[in-house]
This record gives C-alpha cells, structure tokens and sequence, in this order.
C-alpha cells in the first residue's frame, strides 16, 4: 500500500493507476486536514469485495462459508480427482 498527496498523483497519475492495476494493490491519496483521505483500488478488487460483501449478507451463507473456512483450517478436506 502507498500513500500519495494529491499533487503527486496529479502530476504521475498514469503511473499511480497503472500500478494499482497491475498489483491489486490501493493507494491512500491524502488530502487537506480538512478533507479525509480517499482509497484508490481497481475495478477487480472493488468487485471482489462488493462479491464478499454479498456472500456475506445472507446469514445462512455467511454460517456455510465461516465454517468451510474452519474446515480449511483444521485440515479437513477432501481431494477429488476429475
């Protein structure tokens, strides 16, 4: 993660995108005091969570994916062979 002013952005704005789209990675773009800061992420990444997001909303999802992910954890899985 990068942290940039906004006059450093404005003048390599270019490059600040192209890395944030190549690496997954957000840049925090500080601002004024009195301005909060704002997160730039990709398309891909701000997908990906508006995903999770969703998954997540459903309370029977959410209970069905929490312990799929314990399951991973303690070693419990099964190895198919297609």
């Amino acid at each position: 993660m990068q942290a940039v002013s906004v006059t450093t952005l404005r003048n390599n704005i270019k490059k600040y995108l192209d890395e944030v789209t190549n690496s997954s990675d957000m840049l925090i773009v500080s601002r004024s005091a009195k301005e909060e800061a704002v997160v730039i992420i990709s398309l891909k990444e701000y997908n990906s969570l508006q995903e999770t997001n969703y998954l997540l909303s459903a309370p029977n999802n959410k209970k069905r994916l929490l312990q799929a992910i314990k399951e991973i954890e303690i070693g419990h899985t099964h190895k198919f062979n297609l």
